[in-house]
């Protein structure tokens, strides 16, 4: 056999290599219909009947255990505080348009790489979505793709690792998952605040124009300076964007007796019981909502048909949808203690002399 013959055959076996490698890697290859098709095949049709969630953090640690009751998302691991309607909404939309762009690797020894190992592992672990009580499969989330197209994911049970088109944004932190907004009254809503603590300190305060945006103190001590009028604001203003920092059932044993009571009366006859109080684990506050009279304990000699209010007369029908509100947020709002910050809990609570100008000579801390 000549050298040319030697050559011809040498190409032949290698062509014939090249050819079964590549038969073998695309038998491997995921088909077209599987790369380019729904990340959870079936959801975009049923993303409003999906009513469980669970979130497992890579570590392990169950973040949320989220379910629909009472026709509201709620949260588990906090007593079943309600949930954030819109980010699980914007999750599971997210989820429902999210497409397999690419695969990645199938091996299990790189999926530290991708951040898709199964949550508890050592390194490389994902974060585990699970559905309950439904037939979707479970999804690992991994890390983002340095290019910012999406994210690594894998079907919990699957060996094949993709690249997600969406970059599906599930926080590990449990308060993220809560509705943490309380209530947004504003100032000018505010017909009157009653700030009282332990013993016989009340302080008093008003508006001074009939929008509400400058407020008084009312009988200051004689001798002491009031400060400026949008320093009082910020108590009249203390209900307004009010965001809680944790919940839990409100105890009535839990609240100690130097707690201080402040009354917030709306301009529509609505009073806010703010009691508040500090102990090892935090500054809570704890609300209880009434009409006027049963908040004053003081009777009615109006007609019944029409009451007196900051805009003239109310009607007996208006009287009575105040009543239901009343009803409505009590009833969403006495059975819980929530913390706030700091610096909103101050302002709920503040003494007389907090709303006095320092003597001349004295140091404000």
């Amino acid at each position: 056999m000549n050298v040319r013959n030697l050559l011809i055959l040498a190409t032949a076996t290698l062509l014939a290599v090249v050819l079964a490698l590549l038969l073998v890697d695309r038998a491997d290859e995921p088909g077209s219909a599987e790369r380019d098709g729904e990340l959870l095949p079936g959801l975009a049709a049923r993303v409003n009947d999906i009513d469980a969630m669970e979130i497992v953090a890579p570590d392990g640690r169950t973040v949320a255990t989220l379910h629909r009751a009472r026709e509201r998302w709620r949260m588990r691991e906090k007593h079943d505080y309600e949930a954030d309607f819109a980010r699980i909404h914007g999750l599971l939309r997210e989820l429902s348009e999210a497409r397999r762009l690419e695969a990645r690797t199938a091996n299990p020894e790189w999926y530290s790489r991708l951040g898709v190992a199964a949550p508890g592992e050592e390194t490389g672990g994902g974060t585990l979505l699970r559905f309950p009580d439904s037939d979707l499969p479970s999804l690992i989330l991994g890390k983002r793709d340095p290019a910012e197209i999406g994210r690594y994911v894998r079907l919990e049970g699957r060996e094949q690792a993709w690249l997600a088109g969406r970059t599906l944004d599930v926080p590990l932190e449990r308060m993220a998952w809560l509705e943490r907004a309380i209530m947004d009254i504003p100032a000018p809503e505010i017909r009157e605040v009653s700030v009282r603590h332990p013993g016989d300190e009340n302080v008093e305060l008003r508006p001074g124009d009939a929008e509400g945006s400058v407020w008084v103190m009312l009988d200051p001590p004689a001798d002491r300076e009031v400060k400026q009028a949008w320093q009082l604001r910020q108590t009249a203003n203390a209900l307004a964007k009010l965001n809680m920092a944790d919940v839990r059932p409100h105890e009535p044993t839990s609240v100690p007796a130097d707690a201080v009571e402040t009354l917030f009366t709306t301009r529509d006859g609505m009073v806010f019981s703010a009691t508040t109080f500090s102990d090892e684990a935090g500054d809570w506050v704890h609300f209880r909502v009434a009409g006027e009279e049963a908040a004053t304990g003081s009777g009615s000699s109006q007609d019944p048909a029409t009451a007196e209010g900051e805009g003239g007369s109310v009607t007996a029908e208006e009287a009575a949808g105040v009543e239901i509100d009343i009803v409505a947020v009590d009833g969403r709002l006495s059975p819980w203690q929530f913390a706030l910050e700091a610096d909103r809990f101050d302002r709920l609570r503040p003494s007389v002399e907090d709303l006095l100008v320092a003597p001349e000579g004295a140091s404000e801390e």
